[in-house]
């Protein structure tokens, strides 16, 4: 990873430039300020771009910038095909802007930010802690899974959004299982909330370990005893390459 400063007076600009087909980038930047950046933006965590009539495989290099001591994101790239893209992120308060648009055919298309890409669930239960999670859709061979898990006391914030910061808990356990549709173990990963009540983790999809199809995602977290948990489907997909060989 390569880090350069690109301007110091009121705001702050780091050029950042990541492969996407090994690492999954986990920005470590003032959380306060940098809030979700590595959440919000669904492409680096599948490694794809959606516009309403296709998909595009983002190239393995791109540049993120930061601006406003984080409070402003740009990341910009090229996709496998050759198109142009950008994705923006402004946080106004406890409010995440999310936007992006693609050069297709010399006029740019809007990227789309749906929830049918990134699932994401709110549990709220008698253990008085709520929970919601965001995980890649669909994955693609060679890429990471990616799960992130926030968690809040209920009483402050019994119906939490993912990008709200009111009442999070840190060092709550959260616990994920992944498991194929005949319930054969996959893969568990487990740790405890950060400072911002935030659990992330990614699981490698090895085409020759894991076939191509569905998959459930179980989130347990456990607070001291109060528990809580939620299932999600996934799927695995195989070489990127067998999708995207033909786009034009």
């Amino acid at each position: 990873m390569h880090v350069s400063n690109i301007a110091r007076s009121n705001f702050v600009g780091i050029s950042i430039v990541i492969s996407v087909l090994s690492v999954m980038l986990f920005l470590q930047i003032d959380d306060n300020v940098a809030f979700g950046f590595e959440e919000n933006i669904l492409p680096l965590q599948t490694g794809i771009i959606s516009t309403a009539n296709q998909d595009y495989a983002i190239s393995q290099d791109f540049e993120a910038r930061i601006f406003q001591n984080g409070k402003i994101m740009r990341l910009s790239g090229i996709t496998t095909t050759g198109e142009e893209y950008y994705l923006y992120q402004k946080t106004v308060g406890d409010d995440v802007v999310v936007k992006g648009k693609i050069l297709v055919n010399n006029e740019f298309v809007p990227i789309l930010f749906k929830e049918e890409y990134l699932e994401q669930k709110t549990e709220t239960s008698d253990a008085k802690i709520t929970m919601a999670v965001k995980l890649s859709s669909y994955t693609y061979s060679n890429y990471p899974f990616v799960i992130s898990v926030k968690v809040f006391d209920s009483e402050i914030n019994p119906n939490a959004r993912y990008d709200s910061r009111l009442g999070t808990l840190d060092s709550v356990s959260v616990n994920v299982v992944i498991s194929d549709k005949e319930g054969n173990h996959i893969s568990t990963l487990s740790g405890q909330t950060d400072s911002t009540g935030v659990f992330q983790d990614k699981y490698l999809v090895l085409e020759d370990v894991v076939d191509q199809g569905e998959y459930d995602v179980v989130v347990t977290v456990d607070n001291n005893g109060s528990m809580i948990s939620e299932s999600f489907t996934t799927f695995f997909r195989g070489d990127i390459r067998n999708y995207f060989h033909n786009t034009n």
